[in-house]
């Protein structure tokens, strides 16, 4: 799509809470996209960010679609699959926020109406991009062991969905990258939240070769933690991401400056979906890689139940 990369590429936002306006904001800030306008089913939200940022409200996403190249899609979780779908099936390219759908039905339908119309679709695990600063995905060896901790306090945002898909989505994608492969096996526990969305679980990974990934998602914690230890038969890596703490205890030459390497995940993310849009690189957070996260997501859920 050479013939592209002479014009700014027009993007519109789907979704006007708070992800809709840090990927608003982006955009903006790119001077290769032009922010063309914010859909909400809420007209008062849309018309209170678009006029905040510049742009047009629209109320009726066609609408929005007839204006623009391509769409964020930044809605609650439940809305994913039904917004994207709409916007692929008009020829739009999509980044899709986490998780790039509100089931793996509806995932692994985005991933074959994108190829069908042979449009950019691209997942939004932006984290990514920090665990890339670290030189995490550089390291050959692979992990014996991941332990990841994801909680925080009491909140509605994201509750549409449970906390494996709204938190442990991020460390799910994570360990497939570093275990290079799909669990196969799978063994989780619901802590707190009701049975169909929960508020709080923990899971354990087998990966093959026996690997192993124990997860702990909550939106129901009295303090907020975020900490992961990566073990590896040379030593342990281990990351507090709330002190700011960062040991490379295998001395695998990983970089403790990582927040100062990529200052801005979510603009580099809007970066690379523009550049793949204009056919200057593939797209780097595959549609495939998040339909897979969404998959592992909800067995990890319906293990919850069994």
């Amino acid at each position: 799509m050479s013939h592209e990369s002479q014009k700014q590429v027009r993007i519109g936002v789907a979704g006007a809470g708070v992800f809709g306006r840090n990927h608003a904001n982006k955009i903006r800030a790119n001077g290769r996209a032009e922010l063309v306008g914010i859909y909400d089913l809420s007209a008062s939200r849309a018309e209170a960010l678009a006029e905040e940022l510049g742009t047009k409200a629209f109320t009726d996403l066609s609408a929005l679609l007839a204006h623009i190249d391509a769409l964020v899609v930044a809605t609650p979780a439940v809305a994913h699959g039904g917004v994207a779908r709409a916007a692929i099936d008009a020829g739009k390219h999509c980044l899709v926020e986490k998780p790039l759908a509100a089931t793996a039905e509806d995932a692994d339908i985005l991933c074959d109406h994108a190829a069908q119309r042979r449009v950019v679709l691209q997942a939004g695990h932006q984290e990514r991009y920090i665990f890339s600063a670290m030189g995490l995905f550089d390291v050959a060896a692979r992990p014996n062991r991941l332990d990841a901790v994801r909680v925080g306090l009491p909140s509605l945002r994201g509750a549409d969905v449970s906390a494996t898909l709204d938190l442990m989505v991020h460390d799910i994608d994570l360990a497939r990258l570093l275990f290079r492969a799909d669990p196969v096996q799978i063994h989780a526990k619901r802590l707190a939240g009701q049975p169909e969305n929960p508020d709080a679980v923990e899971a354990v990974l087998t990966f093959p070769g026996g690997g192993e990934a124990r997860f702990l998602a909550s939106r129901a914690a009295e303090e907020r933690d975020r900490r992961m230890t990566i073990e590896y038969a040379a030593g342990t890596v281990s990351i507090d991401f709330i002190a700011k703490e960062f040991k490379d205890g295998p001395g695998f030459g990983l970089h403790a400056d990582f927040a100062t390497r990529i200052p801005d995940p979510m603009g580099a993310a809007t970066a690379d979906f523009i550049a793949a849009i204009l056919g200057e690189k593939p797209v780097v957070i595959s549609a495939a890689d998040g339909a897979a996260a969404v998959r592992i997501a909800e067995t990890i859920d319906q293990a919850t139940r069994a």
